[in-house]
């Protein structure tokens, strides 16, 4: 009897020992060094990217709940939610993006087998300069061409908010094909760097040095950059899955994904940070009310640890629809809390240290991150709730 992928994937628990044993005997990571290209071979090495893709055909070596499983190993291990947001982000253009856009090329497997080996990195661009990522207001256009050479598609725009742009070696690019009716057609396209045409921008507020300049900035070293986009020529074999439909086929369900899995990392950062709060305190023999506090930050983490685990597996089961996206929303604000409760402590003694500060001011981005959706599926929600019709009056 064939075994069903499910049943060949490695034991989730075999893979999170074997992130652990790989981080620590990884090359060491400068957070002000720019993305470090060791440290990604290193796990690629191990067999520790890619765990989403299907190489072989045999299905993926490890599902939702696993990879969240590992991103918060990963961001506890390390106490950096920049590598770790770097490797989620391998896994979820790796499975949602390339192998998930239906297209059978060579070219396709070539590069998930590099991205799984740790000799490439892919950037998503989809966000543009004033716009967002609001399909609406978005610009970057493509339009088809025929030349001597066969069909290709020239590339027109800007793109902002790339992660790991600096460093990508391909790019994921969406852009405009047709508006000429009550919506946009979007198409995505494999856009590889050093494409005539593409140049690198620095991203808003990343100051006034080169793209590749050390950066303190938070989520270090996990580096943003902006591309420029003039008559970039990229072949038809490039563009990923059916014409026309890839902002809802990729960039929306991309955020829920991608909230989903945040909420595992997010809660590992918190534990690594809450880790080094313990170690501080160890020597100072801290009264009985402080330790209270402490207790109940830990309490409350394995409570939103059940959340997390809950977002991964509704993820694996239903995939990105609606409802997850309201839980995201949902679990976004309980995070938000515990943050506030941690920094409150953390607030009242001194010296605490880098490593300390650094973990918070990255937490707190990666909550901002898209506030806007999370507040409009609030309002959303509060509006349902004066629009039903029944009632919690208990009749006479």
């Amino acid at each position: 009897m064939k075994t069903s992928p499910a049943a060949e994937r490695p034991p989730a628990e075999g893979l999170v020992r074997a992130l652990r044993q790989a981080l620590r005997g990884a090359p060491a990571v400068a957070r002000e060094a720019g993305f470090p290209r060791a440290w990604w071979r290193h796990l690629g090495e191990q067999g520790l990217l890619g765990l989403s893709f299907d190489l072989d055909g045999r299905g993926p070596r490890a599902d939702w709940p696993t990879i969240a499983r590992l991103a918060g190993g990963m961001a506890r291990e390390t106490g950096s939610l920049g590598l770790t947001l770097g490797w989620m982000l391998n896994e979820m253009l790796g499975r949602c993006v390339i192998s998930g856009a239906g297209i059978e090329s060579e070219r396709v497997r070539a590069l998930l087998r590099r991205m799984a080996a740790g000799q490439a990195i892919v950037g998503l661009a989809v966000s543009e300069p004033d716009a967002g990522a609001h399909p609406k207001r978005l610009r970057c256009s493509a339009r088809r061409e025929q030349d001597a050479q066969g069909e290709r598609w020239l590339l027109d725009g800007s793109k902002s908010h790339v992660s790991n742009g600096p460093a990508a070696d391909v790019f994921v690019v969406l852009a405009v094909t047709a508006d000429d009716g009550p919506r946009k057609a979007f198409d995505a396209f494999l856009v590889e760097a050093g494409t005539p045409g593409l140049a690198l921008q620095p991203s808003a507020g990343a100051g006034s040095g080169p793209i590749s300049a050390p950066a303190a900035a938070v989520l270090a070293p996990l580096q943003h950059a902006g591309l420029q986009l003039d008559a970039c020529a990229v072949p038809a074999a490039c563009r990923l899955g059916p014409g026309g439909t890839a902002f809802d086929r990729i960039a929306r369900p991309v955020r829920v994904v991608e909230d989903a899995l945040l909420t595992s990392a997010v809660v590992g950062a918190m534990h690594a940070e809450l880790d080094a709060l313990a170690r501080w305190l160890r020597p100072t023999q801290p009264a009985p009310a402080l330790l209270r506090r402490l207790g109940a930050l830990r309490l409350e983490l394995d409570a939103l640890q059940a959340v997390a685990d809950q977002a991964a597996r509704r993820l694996e089961a239903e995939g990105p629809g609606t409802g997850l996206a309201q839980f995201n929303a949902g679990s976004r604000r309980l995070l938000e809390r515990w943050q506030a409760e941690f920094e409150s402590l953390a607030a009242t003694l001194d010296d605490l240290g880098d490593a300390i500060a650094s973990l918070s001011r990255d937490i707190r981005c990666v909550l901002g991150i898209a506030r806007s959706v999370g507040e409009t599926r609030q309002l959303e929600a509060g509006q349902r709730m004066l629009l039903t019709e029944e009632s919690d009056e208990v009749p006479a």
